[in-house]
């Protein structure tokens, strides 16, 4: 077999040395394009999520991270599909930095990652708020990496259209900030401070908080004793993936979803809201 050669400098030693056998690298299997374009490790089983590149580098809103948007998740959605066809017990790692997002997008990969087969993990490395804290809460495992916090809230909401479909969309926002409150709660129940607290009180607490601080806050130890987050690394750590399903927070979870929703109570409580004193 012919042996691989380098040439040196010239100036230097004339001498021929003979080159060490390449390596074949995963840079050969196009791994920086699957990484940098599709968000998607093959090797690893990792997903990246959030930090979008984008073509415009200026201070305008559409040189801004999109968030959690459609792009986002439908490319979720086929790489949890993709990673599963190549081996649907190998754990995945999802990689997680964005600030929040749209609710039905959201949902969309909250669904996505409660029907997926393999065990999941979900590394926050960015502040975990409104949308992307309640997105890993379907995961098997979901951990901060310090200095990610925790945020929940409301959100935000904008109309425009005739006044029948104000009337629906009122309806339909009510569902789903009770659906929020009831995916926050069910992650409180399963663990953290205040497993033993009743339901009601849990949910008292955060509509509280939420009606007096808008915006919540957690470190991300406080986001652990709550019981929202499993684990907290910092950079010295190498995270743990989900070695199996965590189908009890599973059934949990899909519970929350299919649970039928009380409209007409939802609208009683939006009504005493207005009630005069």
């Amino acid at each position: 077999m012919a042996r691989q050669i380098k040439r040196r400098p010239k100036g230097s030693d004339a001498r021929l040395a003979p080159m060490a056998p390449r390596r074949k690298t995963r840079v050969d299997n196009h791994i920086l394009d699957n990484v940098h374009t599709y968000r998607v490790d093959l090797d690893t089983f990792t997903i990246y999520l959030g930090n979008e590149e984008t073509v415009i580098h200026s201070d305008a809103p559409e040189s801004l991270e999109p968030g959690v948007e459609h792009n986002m998740a439908g490319r979720f959605e086929r790489n949890l599909g993709i990673l599963s066809s190549i081996d649907p017990t190998r754990p995945i790692l999802i990689n997680l930095a964005s600030c929040g997002g749209f609710w039905e997008e959201g949902m969309q990969m909250f669904s996505a990652l409660l029907a997926s087969p393999n065990p999941t993990t979900v590394l926050a490395m960015k502040d975990a708020r409104s949308m992307t804290s309640i997105i890993p809460l379907a995961a098997d495992r979901f951990v901060l990496r310090e200095p990610t916090g925790y945020m929940f809230h409301h959100g935000s909401w904008e109309f425009s259209g005739l006044t029948q479909e104000a009337t629906t969309q009122l309806v339909e926002l009510l569902k789903t900030q009770d659906m929020m409150l009831r995916l926050y709660v069910a992650r409180l129940k399963e663990q953290g401070q205040f497993q033993k607290s009743p339901p009601e009180k849990i949910r008292k607490m955060l509509e509280g908080l939420m009606e007096r601080r808008i915006d919540t806050f957690l470190s991300a130890d406080e986001a652990k004793k709550w019981g929202f987050v499993d684990d907290v690394i910092d950079g010295t750590h190498t995270i743990s993936r989900a070695m199996e399903r965590n189908e009890e927070r599973r059934k949990r979870m899909f519970r929350v979803l299919s649970a039928p929703v009380d409209v007409s109570k939802l609208l009683g409580n939006l009504g005493r809201q207005f009630k005069p004193e």
